[in-house]
C-alpha cells in the first residue's frame, strides 16, 4: 500500500441512520437504505484507503503516515443501527469506524427530543401541514409574530425543505425548553408512539453492544449528555453536555484523555471547544462539508463530508472529492 504524508488529506464521512429503509416502519425516515450503504462502502475500498480511528489520531497527533487517499468512517448518535447493520458491514471488509453516542440515551436510555422531531417528521408526508401545527401550538402559547420566526428560523440547507428547516430549528434550540418538551411529547405521542420508553430501548445501541464494537478496534467518542446545541447553550447546560459525555465514555471503556470529541449538529464555537479541550478531549468533529488536513492547530475542529457527497456505486465516475483527496 502506498504511503503518504500526515499531512494528506483526509476523507472523513459522516453517517447517522443506516437501515433497510423501504421495508421499515419507517420508510420516509431520512436514512440511508442499507443495500446503498455497502454499495458506498465498496466505492470507497476500491477508490479510498479506509483507516482505522486509531490510525487517524496517530497521524494527526503523533505525525505519522497515512495510505493514500486516507477515509475515516464515523457514525453519530449511537443507533442500534450501527450495531445490528453497520458492525457487520464493517466486520466483513475488515474496516472499523469511529462511533459517537450521547449520555442520555446511552446510559439513561431515554428517548432524545432531536430523535423524536425526526420520527415525527417521518411521520407525517406533508411536512407544511406539520409547520403549521407547530404554529397553531405557539398562537396558543401567545406568540404573535409567526412570520418573523418563518424568516428567522425557515430558510432551506442542503438537507432540508424551508417547512422542515423551521420545524427542526424550533424545536431544537429556538423555542425554550419546556415548551419545546411539551410540544414534541404532544406530536410524538399522536404521530408516533405512545410508549417512549420502548421506543428508546429498540432505537439506540447498548453498553454491551459499544464494548463489542471497541473489542475489534472501532472506537467511541463523546456527544454530548442531552445532544443540545453547544454554541446556544448556556454555561452551566454546556458543562451538563461534556461531563455527560465523560461519563457515556467512562461506562463503556472508552477514552477521555486524548479521545474524540463530536458536536452535535455541529455546533461549535470558541468557548465550546475550550471546554472540550478542558476534559481532556484532543479531537472535535465538525459537520463542514469539507477534506481535513491534520495539523495539530485544526485538531478540535476537523471537516466532514456527509454520506450524500460521496457516491453509491462502485462504477461511479463523479466524485470531485477523490480527486482533491489525491496527492500529486
Amino acid at each position: 500500500m502506498t504511503r503518504t504524508s500526515a499531512r494528506a488529506p483526509v476523507t472523513v464521512v459522516m453517517y447517522h441512520y443506516v437501515r433497510p429503509l423501504a421495508d421499515s416502519p419507517f420508510p420516509r425516515l431520512k436514512a440511508l437504505e442499507l443495500a446503498d450503504f455497502h454499495t458506498q462502502l465498496d466505492y470507497l475500498s476500491a477508490h479510498y484507503s479506509v483507516i482505522s480511528p486509531a490510525a487517524f489520531h496517530a497521524a494527526l497527533h503523533n505525525g505519522a503516515d497515512l495510505p493514500n487517499r486516507p477515509c475515516l468512517l464515523t457514525f453519530d448518535d449511537g443507533y442500534s443501527d450501527h450495531y445490528d447493520h453497520v458492525f457487520p458491514a464493517l466486520q466483513d471488509r475488515a474496516m472499523t469506524g469511529l462511533f459517537f453516542t450521547p449520555y442520555m440515551s446511552l446510559i439513561k436510555r431515554q428517548m432524545l427530543e432531536v430523535n423524536k422531531v425526526q420520527f415525527i417528521l417521518a411521520c407525517c408526508e406533508h411536512s407544511d401541514r406539520l409547520a403549521r401545527k407547530l404554529d397553531s401550538y405557539l398562537e396558543m402559547e401567545g406568540y404573535d409574530d409567526i412570520a418573523s420566526l418563518r424568516q428567522e428560523f425557515g430558510a432551506a440547507n442542503r438537507f432540508d425543505d424551508p417547512d422542515v428547516a423551521y420545524f427542526k430549528r424550533m424545536l431544537q434550540h429556538a423555542l425554550p425548553a419546556p415548551l419545546r418538551a411539551k410540544i414534541i411529547a404532544s406530536l410524538f405521542e399522536e404521530h408516533v408512539s405512545t410508549d417512549v420508553t420502548a421506543f428508546a430501548e429498540t432505537l439506540y445501541l447498548t453498553p454491551d453492544q459499544a464494548r463489542d464494537m471497541r473489542a475489534t478496534g472501532n472506537e467511541f467518542g463523546a456527544h454530548g449528555d442531552l445532544h443540545l446545541w453547544h454554541a446556544k447553550a448556556s454555561a452551566e447546560q454546556l458543562a451538563q453536555e461534556v461531563s455527560g459525555s465523560v461519563r457515556a465514555l467512562e461506562t463503556i471503556g472508552a477514552p477521555v484523555q486524548g479521545g474524540f470529541y463530536c458536536y452535535p449538529f455541529g455546533s461549535e464555537n470558541n468557548t465550546v471547544r475550550c471546554a472540550v479541550q478542558q476534559a481532556g478531549f484532543t479531537t472535535g468533529f465538525t459537520v463542514v462539508p469539507d477534506l481535513y488536513t491534520p495539523s495539530a492547530d485544526s485538531a478540535l475542529s476537523v471537516s466532514r463530508l456527509d454520506t450524500i457527497d460521496l457516491p453509491r456505486s462502485v462504477d461511479a465516475v463523479n466524485d470531485p472529492w477523490l480527486a482533491k483527496a489525491t496527492v500529486p
